[in-house]
């Protein structure tokens, strides 16, 4: 009896290891389907052969849901960002007024200036990444939303616009 318990637990493991054999979605998002919007892992590719009508309206869930954060993400790192840029002119006044306050003058009020610009220039430059990783997920969300419908299609269901209300058993 315990032989066949190390099997099991062996086989558990095993199963496990292997779930995580196709590539992960873009972003942090812990989706069902891979980057190339085909079922993540073994268990995934299970769960669509087992019951592909509930694989699949799941799967259209989940792409509404994720565009509709990726759209609320683009729009608030967009108003983040141009917000920044117009304030830069300002931050560069308080970064001249700080140096003056801490008495510099010459070259260390350049340098202190300098720092806290360049410091400015990073998290823009940080903003301007994350939009573009955004926009890329977006992207990646677009394609799935397709071949979700498509598989819907080949199973002749018709699709269901997205309700976050209405996630499906």
């Amino acid at each position: 009896m315990v032989k066949w318990t190390r099997y099991i637990v062996l086989g558990s493991v095993m199963m496990l290891g292997l779930s995580a054999c196709g590539e992960r979605a873009p972003l942090t998002w812990n989706a069902n389907l891979d980057v190339n919007c085909k079922p993540q892992d073994v268990l995934d590719q299970i769960s669509e052969k087992l019951a592909p009508e509930s694989f699949w309206r799941n799967q259209e869930y989940d792409m509404g849901t994720l565009h509709k954060l990726s759209q609320n993400n683009i729009k608030n790192v967009t108003i983040i960002l141009d917000d920044s840029r117009a304030q830069q002119g300002s931050y560069f006044g308080r970064a001249e007024q700080a140096a003056n306050d801490l008495g510099l003058k010459g070259k260390a009020k350049r340098k202190h200036v300098k720092g806290n610009m360049d410091r400015f220039a990073k998290e823009v430059k940080g903003l301007e990444k994350q939009l573009k990783v955004q926009k890329s997920g977006m992207e990646w969300v677009r394609k799935c939303q397709r071949v979700v419908q498509t598989e819907l299609g080949k199973l002749k269901l018709k699709p269901v616009p997205y309700n976050p209300s209405n996630r499906p058993m």
